[in-house]
């Protein structure tokens, strides 16, 4: 049986500017309300009276994440009243007088998103090995090179930060290739590399929602501890899956589900982890398989270990590490 739903209280929802205005924009991209009111002018109580409307009517969808909430439109063919609806109204959105000025700080709001992060990591570089001791977990190192093992494979290593994952790859596989979008932790990684002799490593400085090489090319894709802070994982994924050849696997490793809050100001981190069926979701929508997802918490006597990282000086609570393996299928 077809849900119930109230005409009019369907096109009362969308019969104002400023909710057609917030109806667009997070069509085109997941925003939480401070973004909404940076773009739009509107006060934050305004706002967020607007996107009740719109949840109500089952327009947008929200996500939590601690004591932040994220918006997104539904998809066109999840709208219960009807695909042609959604996509009617979506194209009347496009009319509104503020469009265009919309676009243009959407366009800001997402840049300044992108260039938050990559700041961080280009001061952080110097400490990040101190950092990543804190949270790593000698039995995933391991569970990826179990994944991986073959004389001649073609790994592309993303976001290898400082290169603590090259001297074990580079010692099982063909070829090498170590890429970020910070020069400065590839300048360490080089560093690294050198001093450990490993001459089958490359370097490449891109993103990883655009990465720089054809299709297939690759027999293997490790992405550690970067996913949560992409802002859009389901695009960095089907860039990974795209460069793997069919049969070839994608390993993920990073924070299971969880709500350090402190993580999103301190370390850059755009999601508070993922779990399972949301792990599931990205590599079914990438084209690949999930094979294993093996979860860790924080090594053996590491449990006590003092804080040495945080701004604030309180003592640190890392969340539990997954590593997700997922085979791209034969095509």
């Amino acid at each position: 049986m077809a849900p119930v739903f109230s005409p009019a209280a369907l096109f009362q929802s969308v019969s104002d500017d400023s909710r057609l205005r917030l109806l667009r924009l997070l069509g085109r991209e997941e925003l939480n309300v401070r973004e909404l009111v940076r773009i739009t002018g509107l006060s934050q109580p305004r706002v967020s009276k607007h996107l009740a409307v719109l949840r109500e009517q089952n327009w947008i969808i929200q996500r939590r994440e601690g004591t932040w909430s994220w918006y997104r439109a539904v998809a066109p063919k999840e709208f219960g009243p009807g695909e042609q609806i959604f996509r009617q109204i979506t194209r009347a959105a496009d009319m509104v007088p503020e469009a265009g000025e919309d676009d243009g700080k959407l366009g800001v709001v997402l840049g300044d998103r992108q260039a938050r992060a990559k700041d961080f990591f280009s001061g952080i570089a110097d400490r990040w090995d101190t950092i990543r001791q804190e949270y790593e977990h000698p039995d995933i190192r391991i569970g990826a090179i179990g994944a991986l093992v073959s004389p001649d494979l073609k790994i592309l290593d993303i976001g290898t930060g400082t290169g603590a994952m090259l001297p074990v790859f580079a010692a099982v596989a063909g070829t090498v290739v170590a890429l970020d979008n910070s020069e400065a932790m590839l300048a360490r990684a080089r560093a690294l590399c050198t001093s450990e002799g490993l001459g089958n490593v490359d370097f490449c400085n891109a993103d990883v929602g655009d990465i720089p090489f054809d299709d297939a090319v690759f027999d293997a894709c490790n992405c550690s501890m970067v996913l949560h802070h992409v802002v859009r994982p389901e695009e960095a994924l089907a860039e990974m899956a795209r460069v793997v050849r069919p049969g070839g696997k994608v390993m993920v490793t990073a924070f299971c589900r969880h709500e350090q809050t402190w993580m999103r100001d301190e370390l850059a981190h755009h999601r508070l982890g993922f779990d399972k069926p949301e792990m599931e979701e990205l590599f079914t929508g990438a084209g690949l398989t999930m094979r294993t997802f093996l979860v860790r918490g924080r090594s053996p006597g590491q449990e006590n270990a003092g804080p040495t990282v945080r701004p604030s000086g309180r003592k640190l609570q890392w969340p539990e590490v997954f590593l997700a393996t997922g085979m791209k299928e034969n095509e």
